[in-house]
Order: structure tokens, then C-alpha cells, then sequence
């Protein structure tokens, strides 16, 4: 499943200066059949601005039998650009005990324009349908993190990806 992903997102082909694919693999939730996901990130990364930008996600999901293909695909569409959003956009400060973003004005999730490319393909599978809950969100940050390192050699640690500390990795300093 892993090597399927990396296929499918071009992994081994020669990328642009700062751009780099990170991989990560996952399952759901701890029961006797899991849904196993893969995701292959391609992120640019703007050294001087520390902002990454999320060029394309690959995603293979093994959910046993697939029930419904539309809503699969539409519930692990969903769930990738959750993730992303976890990973590069949300993410809250407090000030003073209080939550700083009251209002989705400084509160910024994932908008439309930073959507990027998404490649779903579910494995052909003669198990039991298995749940598609949201799985594919946690997959998607660690390959980012892990895309982000293939790019600039800079190792992020902390959620959201932010860009002072692309910067601070880039600066060899740990973030």
C-alpha cells in the first residue's frame, strides 16, 4: 500500500528546488481489521518565508470492501483536507488563559485556495467493509512533516506547521 502510494505520487522522479514527497502510513481504529491508510505528501516550501505550501495529496486507503464508492471517496477526501488543515493552518494561542481566536478572522482553517491536488484509490479488497470514519486525517500532518524534511532538510515538530518555525529548522535551530 505504501509503495502504491509513492508510485502514484511520482516518488523517485527529480522535483523543483524546495519542493520535496514525505510519506506516512497509519490505521484506524485498534480492533481486529483496521482501516490502513498511506499518504504521500508534495509540498514547496519558501525558505525565506518559512510558508509550505501543499501541492499534491496521494492517499491509498485499505477499508476492507468499499460499501459505497462515492461516499468513501467523499468521507476520505474530507478527512485528508482535515488533516491538512490541522497541520498547516489551525491551531490556537492563548493569551492570558484565554483563547486569542474568538472569531474566524484570525481563527484560520484550510480556505478553497489552498486545496491541493487529491489522489484517492482504495484497495481491492474481498474482506469485510471496515470503517471509514476519519482515518485518513492523521496520516496526512506526518507526511507533510515528512515532506518538509525531503525539501529543506528541516526537521518540524509541532503542529500546526507555522512558518517561524520552518524558518528556525532551516536556521538550525530546533522548532
Amino acid at each position: 500500500m505504501i509503495r502504491r502510494a509513492a508510485e502514484k505520487a511520482g516518488w523517485g522522479g527529480s522535483l523543483p528546488a524546495d519542493t520535496g514527497l514525505g510519506i506516512a502510513a497509519t490505521f484506524g481504529q485498534e480492533r481486529d481489521m483496521p482501516t490502513w491508510t498511506a499518504c504521500v505528501a508534495r509540498v514547496r516550501v519558501d525558505r525565506a518565508s518559512g510558508i509550505v505550501v501543499a501541492e499534491r495529496l496521494t492517499l491509498v486507503v485499505d477499508a476492507g470492501t468499499i460499501v459505497h464508492p462515492d461516499g468513501a471517496l467523499a468521507q476520505t477526501e474530507g478527512a485528508a483536507l482535515w488533516g491538512l488543515s490541522m497541520a498547516l493552518h489551525e491551531g490556537t494561542r492563548f493569551v492570558d488563559g484565554q483563547v486569542r481566536d474568538t472569531n474566524l478572522d484570525t481563527y484560520t482553517p484550510l480556505r478553497i485556495g489552498d486545496v491541493p491536488a487529491l489522489d484517492v484509490e482504495f484497495v481491492v479488497s474481498t474482506e469485510a467493509a471496515v470503517g471509514l470514519g476519519e482515518p485518513a486525517t492523521t496520516v496526512v500532518a506526518p507526511a507533510i512533516g515528512n515532506a518538509v524534511f525531503a525539501a529543506v532538510g528541516a526537521r518540524v515538530r509541532d503542529l500546526p506547521i507555522r512558518p517561524e518555525a520552518v524558518r528556525a529548522a532551516i536556521a538550525g535551530k530546533r522548532a
